[in-house]
């Protein structure tokens, strides 16, 4: 995993946007292919924020 906060210069030629409460996410073409949905979570706790993403695969269930 890694993690941009400034990605404007970046070449996305070889990812996917998503896009979802604000925030856009880069997914490789390679897993977006394969990927049934991507699930995005935001949680708050007074200062402090996390961000997930999940990928849910084709014929997997979670």
């Amino acid at each position: 995993m890694s993690v941009d906060t400034y990605a404007k210069k970046a070449n996305k030629s070889a990812y996917r946007t998503v896009k979802d409460k604000g925030v856009e996410v880069l997914i490789s073409k390679h897993l977006a292919s394969k990927a049934a949905a991507v699930l995005i979570e935001q949680k708050k706790f007074l200062f402090f924020k996390w961000l997930s993403v999940r990928a849910q695969l084709y014929g997997h269930a979670t």
